[in-house]
């Protein structure tokens, strides 16, 4: 699990919740646990705290905004002092930039800022797909890196202690797969509409996002470059009892049949002595069953969808 603390200005609050909503899945699945000055008790010491936060952290996420830039306690107290901790390979800086500012020709221009080249939230179409986008860069991040907790002075020397991920053993219920069936469904139905709001402000793109009854939705996109060039996809939650064979399901047609299930378009819910994941295998091969994420699921779906139309990403 990697520590991350989180450097603001107050007037950018609103972004910080934004962000801590959209960290909500890598919080859950123990990757990161965040810390920001709302968790320094009444009566601490203020600079103390905030140097202990710092000193017990591997990532250092700052919300870079005009506000943040004149505030002399957040870069003075907290960025200069990550800034040394960086020289020394003790923590790793990340400007998130939120509003358009002079942060290029601050220490932070010298840094690669989210969301993508650095373009601010404010002047994204959809501020989700900024978010989306920065969560996308943690995670390969995480993926990328092994983070570790801070060296210790033991008899005089430094020791690496390595974080323990500890895992507990569970059972799983029938009302623990159908929670983790409809939040994962509310996942990939949210990243679908966001990016569908995104994919229109390209040129000779139109697109549209329909709700259908109860579980399910339906995209169509249209290239107006190509003739005749459309495609659909709808995933839905079949309605029938499926436990054991297809939770989750989808097809590249208008209206699906809600009684057929191609098992090549379909998403088992699987689990191990510690949790619940989505699973997929072509059943026409003997291709290995793919683990996946609700968040994953999304990609390779959107990938496909976009892809019927001479989109890729």
């Amino acid at each position: 699990m990697s520590k991350i603390f989180i450097s603001y200005s107050h007037v950018d609050e609103e972004v910080l919740e934004r962000l801590h909503t959209h960290m909500a899945i890598l919080k859950r699945d123990g990757k990161i646990v965040s810390w920001y000055d709302k968790n320094i008790l009444a009566g601490d010491d203020l600079d103390s705290s905030i140097k202990d936060a710092l000193n017990d952290s591997d990532i250092f996420l700052a919300i870079i905004s005009p506000d943040y830039l004149n505030s002399n306690y957040c870069y003075e107290k907290e960025f200069e002092v990550a800034l040394e901790m960086q020289k020394s390979g003790d923590i790793l800086i990340i400007p998130i930039i939120a509003e358009p500012c002079d942060w290029k020709s601050s220490p932070f221009g010298k840094m690669k800022a989210i969301p993508k080249d650095g373009k601010p939230i404010k002047e994204w179409t959809n501020q989700n797909n900024a978010f989306l986008n920065i969560i996308d860069e943690l995670r390969l991040l995480l993926e990328a890196k092994q983070f570790s907790n801070k060296k210790e002075k033991i008899n005089g020397t430094n020791a690496q202690v390595q974080t323990k991920n500890y895992k507990v053993k569970r059972d799983f219920t029938e009302v623990d797969r159908l929670n983790f069936r409809d939040e994962s469904f509310e996942i990939i139905r949210k990243y679908f509409e966001e990016s569908l709001e995104e994919i229109n402000g390209v040129e000779q793109i139109q697109s549209r996002f329909v709700d259908n009854e109860k579980k399910s939705f339906t995209c169509l996109i249209s290239n107006r470059a190509k003739v005749d060039s459309k495609g659909y996809m709808s995933i839905f939650i079949s309605l029938d009892n499926n436990f054991g064979r297809s939770d989750l399901s989808y097809s590249l047609s208008e209206r699906p049949a809600s009684n057929v299930i191609q098992l090549d378009k379909s998403f088992t819910i699987d689990h191990d002595d510690y949790e619940l994941f989505w699973s997929f295998r072509n059943s026409y091969s003997s291709q290995k069953k793919e683990v996946l994420s609700a968040v994953k699921i999304a990609e390779k779906l959107w990938l496909e969808f976009i892809g019927q139309v001479g989109i890729s990403c």
